[in-house]
């Protein structure tokens, strides 16, 4: 996200350059945000007018606040030293230190004493209460323009061209906007006095409530700004119902306050252009997904998370991520090793703030190789995830390629491997804390594909070219995506011809009302047009949203929209020079599952409701991506870079864009 640069933290009253006693006004610890008494927060930003406060205007430099500034020495909240942002001779800007109170208690009266070189100013009470909050504004005083931003491009949300030397315009209904305060109070982790939370997301205990022209707006979260100390940001959605103007109020509501409908934001009606992301390793807009006890190896050549997909539990609510897990196999070979790819899994119980692991799922394992002698390691990857809800348990479904590399292959297409691809699927009761770690467990299904050259060594229940006529220029099948309907499990994968026998689009399976024991699957084949579903004419559609060049769509995700009713198509369009290569991912709206077809615009295009691109994912591109509307990480986008600061070489990170189509 943007940073934009506040003026209320460092205000320019004047200077008077008396050597006396500092003193504190009666009543005069308010919030900075917007000069509200009635108690102040600890951890936030408060203004402490007086006289004699400074001798001459001075403002801290960098984060850790310094607890002296100028010729203050220090301010004190109950003798504990307060981080400070600015000092004048009228006015000095703190944060009131998070450990003001006595453990366990969450509010209480206490002294506030400035000290200088001159002396100390007599102790001045304030009363320390659970949260109070204050939106800055523009004009840092707490009335007219809030500062808000567009969580997609980080322009201010007011009229536009209505704020010199700033990018500003109106928030759309529907939009994403983050709330720029101070004063909603304990966080979920220590943060130390004056200082920042390191990059850490942090939210906030209390959740607050945001009323855009009195509706209330969609939350998303609430958190410490991870590069200021006292600052908080609030991500929320935008009603459809909520009233659009250039000075249409904004108040946050908690702990039983509300601020001052005297705090403005301009809103316009829905923009029905694409949301838009560039997920870069500098952008602010998106950021690296950390997961907590499943540290990446930073060693080797090949090394990150890739191919993710994110589900909800329906019932408990509970995100699960599965993802491949990217290593090098050391000692495989004298020449260095063998690129391994296992499948892990990860939970998010706060909404995809946080994702701590939870195992692997499939796991890549030496074996001997039957049809040549020698020994190999299988390969798990590019796994798709389903929930369903049967009698009251959450069931899972999971397909992922299951195939062997020859020891000393990179992984990255040998032929010699390709015998022995196959599509693992299977189904499995999860509980609320294993969610769908049954699927190793599980008996699975073998789908085969005509490459699978010795089916007597690796036999498949189905030869899927076997099930239509259309599907025999299909050579390999790729990237699986999984969905239900109408007592119907979907399967679609991309068909890959062999060369001068057409182009690539996604074929669809079925099987109906399938149960726990997926050797009793029966597959059909979903019949479709002359026009292929997602065929070349869709890839140049779709990519043209991302600067164009795109030949074929590939690594398909599919996800409920944000918007009711709504399917979408996750998708990475490619185009092929010496392998794939991919110029960004894109939301798509679909208009039907059988038979599998796109919503398409006046224009004729695909209907695209969000676009991500990431130019310094190198050489090739990047990798695929997901969604789920229940996560607070919006769109998925797995970066890749050939020569990574990591590790020198290849390496992929998930990045989170926070969009919402």
């Amino acid at each position: 996200m943007r940073t934009v640069r506040r003026g209320l933290l460092a205000l320019t009253l004047g200077t008077l350059a008396y050597a006396q006693s500092p003193a504190i006004n009666a009543g005069g610890i308010v919030n900075t945000g917007n000069y509200a008494t009635g108690g102040v927060a600890p951890g936030s930003i408060v203004s402490i007018f007086g006289t004699h406060l400074a001798e001459q205007v001075s403002v801290a430099g960098s984060i850790p606040l310094p607890t002296s500034l100028g010729n203050v020495t220090s301010v004190t909240f109950n003798g504990v030293k307060a981080g400070l942002y600015f000092v004048s001779s009228g006015q000095i800007n703190a944060e009131v230190p998070w450990d003001v109170l006595p453990s366990g208690a969450s509010s209480g009266t206490v002294n506030v004493v400035a000290t200088t070189t001159g002396g100390a100013s007599a102790p001045q009470s304030v009363q320390i209460v659970a949260a109070n909050p204050g939106i800055f504004t523009t004009s840092a005083n707490g009335l007219g323009q809030a500062i808000t931003t567009d969580n997609n491009d980080g322009d201010i949300s007011a009229a536009t061209l209505s704020i010199q030397g700033l990018r500003t315009h109106p928030i759309h209904i529907g939009s994403y906007l983050i709330v720029w305060c101070t004063g909603l109070g304990a966080v979920d982790s220590t943060v130390p006095n004056g200082g920042n939370t390191g990059g850490k997301i942090v939210n906030t205990l209390i959740k607050p409530t945001v009323l855009i022209g009195g509706v209330q707006a969609g939350f998303v979260y609430s958190v410490l700004s991870p590069q200021f100390a006292g600052e908080y940001q609030i991500g929320v959605q935008v009603a459809s119902n909520t009233p659009t103007g250039t000075d249409v109020s904004l108040q946050v509501q908690i702990n039983g306050i509300t601020t001052s409908k005297s705090v403005t934001v301009a809103v316009t009606s829905a923009d029905t252009s694409p949301l838009s992301a560039s997920c870069t390793l500098t952008s602010t807009t998106c950021t690296g997904i950390t997961i907590t006890g499943d540290p990446y190896s930073t060693t080797g050549g090949f090394s990150g998370y890739d191919d993710p997909t994110i589900r909800q539990d329906p019932q408990t609510g509970t995100l699960w991520m599965a993802y491949s897990y990217l290593h090098v196999i050391s000692g495989a070979t004298a020449g260095g090793g063998t690129h391994g790819i296992d499948t892990h899994v990860a939970s998010s119980t706060d909404g995809g703030r946080t994702w701590i692991y939870q195992g692997a799922l499939y796991t890549s394992q030496q074996v001997l190789n039957p049809i040549t002698g020698q020994t190999d390691y299988t390969h798990h990857e590019v796994i798709n995830l389903l929930p369903q809800v049967v009698n009251g348990v959450t069931y899972w479904y999971g397909i992922h390629s299951y195939y062997y590399v020859p020891v000393g292959s990179n992984g990255g297409g040998s032929t010699t491997e390709s015998y022995t691809k196959r599509w693992e699927i299977a189904m499995a009761p999860g509980t609320a804390t294993t969610g769908p770690m049954g699927l190793a467990a599980a008996t699975p299904q073998y789908l085969g594909q005509p490459i699978n050259v010795d089916p007597a060594t690796f036999p498949v229940a189905i030869e899927l070219n076997s099930l239509n006529s259309q599907l025999s220029p299909c050579n390999e099948y790729y990237e699986p995506a999984l969905i239900l309907s109408d007592n119907n499990l979907y399967l679609f994968l991309s068909c890959t011809p062999l060369a001068g026998t057409g182009s690539l689009f996604y074929a669809v399976f079925k099987t109906p009302d399938p149960q726990d024991h997926a050797g009793d699957w029966s597959w059909t084949y979903v019949p479709q047009g002359p026009v292929q579903f997602a065929n070349h004419n869709d890839a140049v559609s779709v990519g043209s949203y991302l600067g164009g060049g795109a030949t074929y769509i590939t690594q398909m995700d599919l996800a409920p929209s944000s918007k009711p009713g709504v399917l979408l198509a996750i998708m990475t369009a490619a185009f092929n020079s010496g392998g794939k290569n991919s110029i960004g991912c894109v939301a798509a709206e679909l208009a039907s599952i059988d038979p599998p077809a796109f919503v398409y615009n006046a224009q004729g295009q695909v209907q695209v409701d969000a676009a991500i691109t990431s130019s310094d994912s190198t050489p090739t591109g990047p990798d695929s991506c997901t969604y789920s509307p229940n996560s607070a990480t919006g769109m998925i986008i797995a970066h890749r870079s050939d020569h990574a600061p990591e590790n020198g070489a290849f390496f992929v990170l998930l990045m989170q864009s926070l969009l919402f189509p």
